[in-house]
């Protein structure tokens, strides 16, 4: 793809394998009620716990196998299409309206992914977890056939609606069937599959295309959701009384009748319109234009009627806004909304700031991501294991959010000087402490609630993951305009020698102009008078989104302060 316009993603996967015997060794000397403990199985280096009615270890092992096979593709499937953006555009005519291919569903996870923690409890986890594979392999299977790019659009939404369900139900199933205490160790793993399908998307894409063609890279996951779902449907029988088996007893239609439409309804709408007015301001339309406002207004109007109408209407809301009063709740909740705006930030502008200051390639970035991606499933797994060796999370989070902010830190100290070892090295602190932190921050939200509500909160949680990388990396990109346009013009202002073919406003602002819209372009076709005014003023908007990212870190930081410590013994 355009070395001008990379879409930077996350590589964010890891080794399964930093799971020592010793780990083994402790679960099996946990002090657990027993209570809590029906039987183990082995799976891999740990051992698997039973819940109590009994799913047997090898029914387990097959139902966290599909889970972590579901996050896998739904993350890869938020990269996959990086690498055949323009390819699909050009085969299709519709080069101008490539954008879509990503946004849609990127939309579609962000705006339904809150809504299947309460309709899994309505109807239970098979069979939105069966429905959201049928879904996810659905839209696969519309991208590969359809000739349509607008049908191809479509696909990718609905794709985008079953990947949501994916991300969310999984957590929460995992939450049913591991105790509290053992949940952050696997947790850890499950992480580490979301960011292996992330790191993995552009190189599946890529070795699909080059084989079969770019539609067998849709294709391909329609036998995998179909062996998933049915897999689900065989295995994934939760024990009686569990949340997770839904409304036993009602009927379908009496189970449809207790559903929130009218509060799923404002609640998709409104992050629709949030979520496309971060996406799309300053790319498609101008902060300043009257389609931003206009989304802008409309999505927080429908946000706020969202909010009352389940405070005060809904019988059954579909995401009770009361929990938010749970002081725990709300702070783990905007720990991971800041943290969400770090990490996603870190991603799209370190890279951004090699590409266009230090004229790496895409591929010498991506190196450069790897420690950092080993990194973030360390920090996940140890921050697991530490919960389940301690039953303790309020300080070490702490520790982990210090390590975040040094981490940012380190960050803003980059320099075009600075050392291939940094620049490797750079990353590392930062993804260790969000890794931890992501971690820690459901176990303490879902220990500060009741087990049945234990599946809204993941939703909250996942709801302000969602909008808080997207809006992150909105606010990042407003930043990096304003300070380049700026930077670009204040640097331009007090050149000296200028040549004579150049030496008018008109000139000038063309060679702005174009600087502005490619990050190569200082290294490529710019006039060597103007250069090093070019590179400095990337360099100097680069850190003022560094300096962005540092407040981030802060305010997730400052916000774990006010989550509290919950006793895990017998959870």
């Amino acid at each position: 793809m355009p070395e001008e316009t990379p879409l930077l993603q996350d590589p964010s996967g890891g080794s399964a394998a930093i799971v020592a015997r010793e780990v083994a060794k402790d679960i099996e000397g946990d002090n657990t009620d027993e209570s809590s403990l029906a039987s183990f199985g082995q799976y891999g280096a740990v051992e698997l716990q039973k819940p109590a009615g009994g799913i047997s270890p090898s029914h387990l092992k097959i139902i966290l196998c599909c889970l972590f096979v579901n996050v896998f593709l739904s993350s890869l499937d938020a990269t996959i299409v990086a690498t055949l953006l323009s390819v699909i555009s050009s085969d299709l005519n519709q080069l101008t309206n490539s954008s879509w291919l990503a946004t849609s569903y990127l939309l579609a996870c962000a705006a339904f992914q809150p809504l299947f923690g309460k309709i899994s409890d309505i109807f239970g986890r098979r069979s939105i977890t069966i429905i959201c594979t049928v879904l996810f392999g659905f839209g696969c299977l519309l991208c590969g056939v359809t000739s349509s790019f607008w049908v191809l659009v479509f696909g990718r939404f609905i794709t985008g609606i079953g990947g949501g369900g994916f991300n969310t139900l999984s957590t929460i199933t995992l939450s049913d069937v591991i105790a509290t205490r053992q949940r952050g160790l696997y947790q850890g793993y499950m992480n580490i599959a979301f960011g292996f399908g992330t790191a993995s998307g552009g190189v599946v894409a890529g070795f699909f295309h080059h084989y079969f063609g770019w539609r067998s890279a849709f294709l391909v996951q329609v036998p995998i959701c179909l062996l998933s779902a049915v897999l689900v449907f065989f295995f994934l029988e939760l024990p009686k009384g569990s949340p997770g088996r839904g409304l036993e007893g009602h009927g379908v239609w009496k189970k449809v009748k207790t559903m929130d439409f009218v509060g799923s309804s404002l609640l998709v709408a409104s992050l629709l319109l949030l979520m496309y007015a971060a996406s799309s301001g300053g790319k498609e339309f101008a902060y300043s234009s009257l389609e931003f406002k206009a989304l802008l207004v409309s999505g927080t109007i429908f946000m706020t009627l969202f909010y009352f109408y389940e405070l005060k209407v809904a019988a059954e809301p579909v995401i009770p806004v009361q929990l938010l009063a749970n002081r725990t709740v709300l702070s783990s909740s905007l720990n991971c909304w800041f943290t969400s705006m770090n990490v996603f930030s870190i991603i799209y502008y370190v890279p951004f700031y090699w590409l266009s200051v230090k004229n790496m390639t895409s591929m010498e970035s991506g190196i450069r991501l790897l420690p950092a991606a080993v990194a973030i499933s360390v920090g996940s797994l140890y921050a697991g294991y530490r919960i389940k060796k301690t039953g303790k999370y309020r300080v070490a989070m702490h520790m982990y959010g210090l390590l975040a902010i040094l981490g940012s830190t380190l960050v803003y100290t980059l320099k075009p000087e600075s050392s291939s070892f940094f620049e490797y090295a750079v990353l590392v602190p930062s993804r260790l402490g969000t890794g931890a932190v992501i971690t820690v921050d459901l176990i303490a939200m879902i220990s500060s609630v009741t087990t049945k509500e234990q599946a809204l909160v993941t939703s909250i949680q996942y709801g302000f993951r969602s909008t808080g990388s997207t809006i992150g990396v909105s606010i990042a990109s407003a930043i990096l305009q304003g300070f380049l346009s700026r930077d670009l013009r204040n640097n331009f202002s007090n050149l000296t020698n200028v040549p004579p073919e150049f030496n008018s406003p008109e000139k000038l602002a063309q060679i702005i102009d174009k600087a502005l819209h490619s990050t190569i372009y200082a290294h490529t076709k710019c006039p060597e008078f103007a250069r090093n005014a070019v590179i400095s003023a990337y360099d100097s908007s680069c850190h003022a989104v560094f300096i962005y990212i540092v407040i981030t870190a802060i305010a997730a930081t400052a916000s774990t302060w006010f989550i509290e410590e919950n006793n895990l013994e017998n959870k």
